[in-house]
């Protein structure tokens, strides 16, 4: 990353993110959440950190919990980050919630993935998800 646009990140240390992905994206996800710390701004829930609780039938109160965390966690954002697969039913709770938010005007919405991807869900097409072509796109544009 060029030092202006570190620097220019490293002053506005005040945003917070919410960032999530399929299982298939949990190393993008981690590394993510490392370079947003790393630029001194706060991961709301790093979800990552968490037990594995599956099967969610023999875990509801777990999974009540990790639920009702996650959604907080897109409430208390700034900036929500999808990194979007065509298979990614896990993340479109989430994801709705965060759109409601956008809606509201309370948060901006990115989201990373190709063409195929996009096409893989109607409301991957909705007007306030901001799709990029990097994480580090992304944190130069909000920076």
């Amino acid at each position: 990353m060029p030092r202006e646009t570190f620097l220019r990140l490293w002053y506005n240390s005040d945003m917070k993110f919410f960032v999530t992905g399929r299982s298939s994206n949990y190393q993008r996800v981690v590394a993510a959440f490392d370079e947003i710390e790393r630029l001194s701004h706060e991961v709301t829930l790093r979800w990552t950190d968490l037990p594995m609780i599956k099967p969610y039938k023999e875990n509801q109160q777990k999974a009540a919990e990790y639920a009702t965390q996650q959604v907080r966690g897109v409430i208390a954002a700034d900036v929500y980050i999808l990194f979007a697969h065509k298979d990614g039913t896990g993340v479109f709770s989430e994801f709705g919630a965060a759109l409601a938010m956008a809606e509201l005007g309370k948060l901006q919405v990115f989201a990373l993935g190709d063409q195929e991807v996009r096409a893989s869900s109607m409301f991957h097409y909705h007007p306030l998800i901001n799709w990029r072509e990097s994480l580090a796109d992304i944190l130069l544009e909000v920076g």
